[in-house]
């Protein structure tokens, strides 16, 4: 019975962890039109005994050649189609919003896979005591 409360609590700090990764993205898509401002990643790590994750540090800047916004080549400039913009001047951040909505959509998939195991777990448990009683 403790490997099922195990599985518990490993996917429930899982979706903790994944929950926190999703607030620094949701972070960086809502300074995305702030100056100056440099997107955070959160990195994940094994957690202890080299099971489950957890949130190992909240990193600032995104690492990418442009960062912050201050200078690029036209060769290198993607166009708003509505204002005719290059994106860096439409976008001050160093946020790259395509990475924030792959980060999103991992973040969302780990946590209902996670979610998904507490269920499990749930209704084994619930099995279990039904058919003790």
């Amino acid at each position: 019975m403790s490997s099922i409360s195990s599985s518990m609590q490993l996917g429930a700090s899982a979706m903790n962890t994944h929950s926190w990764g999703m607030a620094v993205t949701a972070h960086n898509v809502a300074n995305v039109s702030t100056a100056g401002f440099e997107p955070q990643r959160a990195v994940y790590a094994t957690g202890p005994a080299g099971q489950g994750v957890h949130l190992d540090a909240v990193l600032q800047g995104n690492g990418a050649p442009n960062a912050g916004g201050t200078s690029f080549s036209a060769a290198q400039a993607v166009y708003d189609v509505t204002s005719g913009l290059p994106l860096e001047a439409t976008n001050p951040s160093g946020t790259d919003l395509s990475r924030e909505m792959v980060s999103m959509i991992t973040n969302q998939h780990a946590y209902k896979a996670n979610a998904a195991v507490v269920r499990t777990g749930d209704d084994m448990l619930g099995t279990l005591l039904d058919i003790k009683a």
